[in-house]
């Protein structure tokens, strides 16, 4: 090999080397990012508080209560059973069944659970009037700033079918959660109905941040 073909073959060399090595700096670079990436979205939900729950029972014609029950980061609303509660298949239709419908999963949000205690009147099929114990529960997922994204309430002893019929879906969002904050504020819609008339619901009740 002469003299001359000897450097053409080391430049080869030398070029395919520096080839190689941006192709596992690219590559190497890539799976970093990846890997943040996937950090980033798969954050386990972090509890902030979790309070047990406060009895503020109201009787008709009082405001409702709303009590904070849990607070989380790193969360998002579970969408797939809130907007079809009927799907979940329950064997029975109660509270201890129902509560993992309103739980949060993995997410980049605040969540917050508040539970209202109530004695309203029940359905007792053309008897005399029948008045009992209810909670109805509120879920509200904010940003950092606590600017609300988006909201549910439902009423936990519902028993009729649909049970779609009684999730109510949070219409505003962009504004601020704050303490003794009236939920009419958060415009709620019902989620499935047949009547229009009937869409919105048209209670009251305060929140309790503290």
């Amino acid at each position: 090999m002469s003299p001359f073909e000897y450097i053409c073959h080391r430049y080869s060399l030398k070029k395919n080397d520096n080839r190689q090595l941006m192709k596992n700096l690219t590559f190497i670079t890539f799976s970093i990012l990846l890997t943040g990436l996937a950090s980033c979205q798969n954050k386990p939900v972090k509890t902030i508080s979790e309070l047990p729950q406060m009895d503020t029972l109201t009787i008709p014609n009082e405001t409702k209560i709303y009590i904070l029950q849990k607070e989380k980061e790193n969360s998002d609303f579970n969408y797939s059973k809130l907007d079809d509660i009927d799907g979940n298949n329950f064997k029975t239709i109660n509270i201890e069944n129902l509560m993992p419908v309103f739980e949060p999963v993995n997410g980049q949000y605040k969540y917050y659970q508040f539970l209202s205690t109530f004695v309203g009147e029940a359905y007792n099929s053309g008897g005399p009037r029948l008045f009992k114990e209810f909670h109805d529960i509120l879920i509200i997922k904010t940003d950092k700033e606590n600017k609300i994204i988006d909201a549910y309430q439902y009423t936990l002893e519902w028993g009729e079918l649909p049970l779609q019929y009684d999730v109510f879906k949070s219409s505003v969002n962009n504004i601020s959660l704050t303490n003794n904050m009236d939920i009419n504020k958060l415009k709620f819609i019902r989620t499935y109905g047949w009547n229009n008339d009937k869409k919105e619901l048209k209670e009251s009740g305060t929140i309790k941040l503290k």
